[in-house]
């Protein structure tokens, strides 16, 4: 879970977006009774390219998360935020996006992508 702090920066986005906002990482993976969490401070991201940035409405954890954090998993880079199943509202664009609006709703997997073609990824699965 995240939580938005400072100063707006953008005024054109749906809602105003802080500079910075306070997030978990993985620090030290281990147990979860040993604290392998910490509460850190993040900048707020810019989208780039094809990309959109989604102010976080609700933001599933799983056991995958907590292999993560208990370090069952190798995160793919230090300090990552668990978390995935997101919904959450548009809020931002790149440049190169023509499929989504600031103000739309939007779910995220896992894979932060997906082909869209395939078996799995065709509507009512």
């Amino acid at each position: 879970m995240c939580r938005l702090e400072g100063p707006v920066r953008d005024r054109s986005t749906l809602h105003t977006m802080p500079l910075r906002m306070l997030a978990w990482a993985v620090d030290h993976p281990g147990p979860v009774d040993g604290d392998p969490l910490a509460r850190v401070e993040k900048p707020v991201p810019e989208p780039t390219g094809a990309q959109v940035r989604v102010r976080v409405r609700v933001c599933g954890v799983c056991r995958t998360d907590l292999h993560l954090a208990e370090g069952d998993l190798a995160p793919r880079r230090f300090g990552v935020t668990p978390g995935h199943e997101i919904v959450g509202t548009v809020d931002a664009l790149g440049p190169e996006v023509s499929r989504w609006r600031v103000g739309d709703r939007i779910g995220l997997p896992w894979l932060a992508h997906t082909c869209v073609v395939c078996r799995f990824c065709t509507p009512g699965r």
